[in-house]
């Protein structure tokens, strides 16, 4: 998982922004002389020579250029390089322009641009449109080696560079472990983990072909496969599990439906999760605990889910876990599969819920906080 470090955990609990918090913490790191020269690095990679200890600081603003979110300066006190921070927000009436401006005519300096692994495609050509000199000709980035940073000359020594945040943080994380500089490379581990999260959840531009006929046919076999699963428990009165409440498909973007233990009356809910498929992978279909349980007897029950090798986790809704679809099958194969699924999803619910407890009462579920 990306977000188990607490950098990472707390910036998707807390209304704050994630480019302040990264900001900062790429601002503690080039405390070290290897962070530095790591960063340095990136830009002499670019052809473009600055020198390797520069000092940086955040923040610092002048008229008519902006504030850019950090800036080298080299020891004569000029600027030679400025880092950008970019997650979802856009670019400003001085970005790329007035940063541009601020770099020496006569010596090499870069404007480096951080962002999300998905969001480079789009923001480089936003990059290049922004700049005049740049817009009429649309230079073709070069890419350098395994970082992949895409750059471009502007004249005869400004460079403007986008590099992701997992290039950017695993390059100064590099730096900082072979400078056996071990407590902040444990600070860069947060940030790479914080960036991990971020890029995650980042819009990813379309190409051509992304949503062609076949993904969508693929997509609504989805509630097709859903829908047949449910029936097939419901209509079978043998099953350990039965039909409960009604179809979910409102308010966020999901589709499924609840059932229930027929032994302790436990709910689950089983269905399309596109949110939790983008954030993780491994399946668009899910199955999750309702309210009513404590994660205490949800580890009891469901531990083993969750372990190493094992892709069950806790959510603020719950625990959730997800569902195979096995490749080259039919659907009446699918369905029979998902089924067993679920039933030894609710299996290991019903294990820890002793014979003589009262089974759960039936409450009214909000499918809007409960999934």
């Amino acid at each position: 998982m990306t977000d188990d470090r607490i950098l990472g955990h707390l910036a998707r609990r807390f209304a704050i922004s994630e480019e302040n918090i990264a900001t900062e913490a790429l601002s503690w790191l080039l405390r070290a002389p290897a962070a530095r020269a790591a960063i340095a690095g990136l830009a002499r990679a670019a052809d473009c020579a600055v020198p390797a200890d520069l000092t940086f600081v955040g923040q610092v603003g002048a008229e008519g250029t902006g504030r850019p979110d950090i800036v080298g300066s080299d020891s004569a006190g000029v600027e030679r390089l400025i880092v950008e921070a970019k997650f979802g927000a856009g670019l400003t009436e001085q970005q790329p322009g007035g940063y541009l401006r601020r770099l020496p005519a006569d010596t090499d300096a870069m404007l480096l641009v951080v962002a999300p692994s998905a969001r480079l495609p789009t923001l480089w050509v936003e990059l290049l449109r922004a700049v005049p000199e740049l817009a009429a000709s649309a230079p073709a980035p070069s890419a350098v080696g395994p970082v992949g940073m895409l750059h471009t000359r502007i004249g005869t020594h400004t460079t403007l560079a986008l590099v992701s945040w997992r290039s950017l943080v695993t390059r100064v994380l590099d730096g900082l472990r072979a400078a056996d500089e071990f407590t902040l490379a444990q600070d860069a581990e947060q940030l790479l983990a914080l960036t991990e999260v971020m890029d995650s959840a980042a819009y990813v531009p379309v190409k051509p072909g992304d949503l062609d006929q076949r993904t969508g046919h693929l997509v609504h076999q989805l509630e097709r496969i859903v829908d047949r699963t449910y029936r097939d428990i419901e209509n079978d009165p043998t099953s350990p599990a039965e039909a409960y409440r009604s179809r979910s498909s409102h308010g966020r973007i999901f589709y499924g439906w609840y059932l229930r233990s027929r032994r302790t009356r436990v709910a689950i809910w089983f269905g399309f999760l596109p949110r939790t498929w983008a954030r993780f992978g491994i399946s668009p279909l899910w199955v999750q605990t309702t309210s009513g349980w404590n994660r205490h007897r949800i580890q009891q029950a469901l531990g083993g889910l969750h372990e190493p090798g094992q892709a069950g986790l806790f959510e603020d809704q719950g625990f959730v876990s997800p569902l195979t679809i096995p490749v080259y099958a039919s659907e009446a194969e699918v369905t029979a599969s998902l089924r067993g699924q679920l039933e030894d999803f609710l299996a290991r619910l019903d294990a820890v819920v002793p014979p003589d407890e009262s089974p759960v009462p039936d409450e009214p579920i909000d499918d809007e906080e409960s999934i």
